[in-house]
């Protein structure tokens, strides 16, 4: 792997003891790591991660291929990312891929299932970064997953998560469960139902 991208990673995973966060080099590492649109780099990071790296420098690395991805839209850097997914044993570095999953577009060839594995994860974290990297995916499937989430889910967070997925994603056949939403007593449950329905509504105008 280039220097460049070993010491990027070291910057990025480097403990500091600082008043502001955004003064750490840590922090001016990931921002850095934010506006690499280099699709090359992806392969380097694949041979990296094959080398068993620590958790935080695995986060590293799926957090520069995720804005990678994100900044070219590479459907490649999607997949790369899910490949991990099953693997992936510390929830902070799991969070990590999902939530760099969230900012990818995903064609409905994209295979999901390592991503609806985990919308009933019992770790929170887990899952709710879970319900958000469906967002910007072309397929049913995601739509459906959720829905089967709202069915069955008493937790506001993961509805109010739903929604937001479904506010991006969500098709007519997901009205009656947002708005089932929209009768919520929890405020932030019905605004997020609310918000999703105007939403597909707009898109199906």
């Amino acid at each position: 792997m280039r220097a460049t991208l070993t010491e990027l990673i070291e910057r990025m995973t480097r403990s500091e003891e600082v008043t502001d966060s955004r003064n750490s080099v840590s922090w001016q590492a990931h921002r850095e790591a934010e506006r690499l649109t280099d699709v090359a780099l992806i392969d380097e990071l694949l041979g990296f991660l094959a080398q068993k790296p620590k958790k935080d420098e695995r986060s590293a690395a799926y957090f520069i291929m995720g804005s990678i991805g994100m900044n070219c839209q590479n459907a490649l850097c999607a997949s790369r990312l899910l490949s991990f997914v099953p693997s992936e044993s510390d929830k902070y570095a799991l969070a990590c891929i999902l939530e760099k999953l969230a900012d990818i577009q995903k064609p409905a060839e994209v295979d999901l299932t390592p991503v609806f594995s985990l919308l009933r994860d019992k770790r929170w974290l887990v899952r709710h970064a879970a319900i958000k990297a469906l967002k910007k995916s072309a397929s049913s499937a995601a739509e459906d997953n959720l829905l089967e989430l709202l069915s069955t889910s008493s937790d506001p967070h993961d509805m109010i998560y739903c929604h937001a997925t479904l506010n991006q994603i969500g098709t007519r056949k997901s009205l009656d469960a947002l708005q089932r939403g929209a009768t919520s007593r929890k405020r932030d449950v019905k605004l997020s139902a609310l918000a999703a329905i105007a939403a597909i509504e707009a898109r199906d105008a």
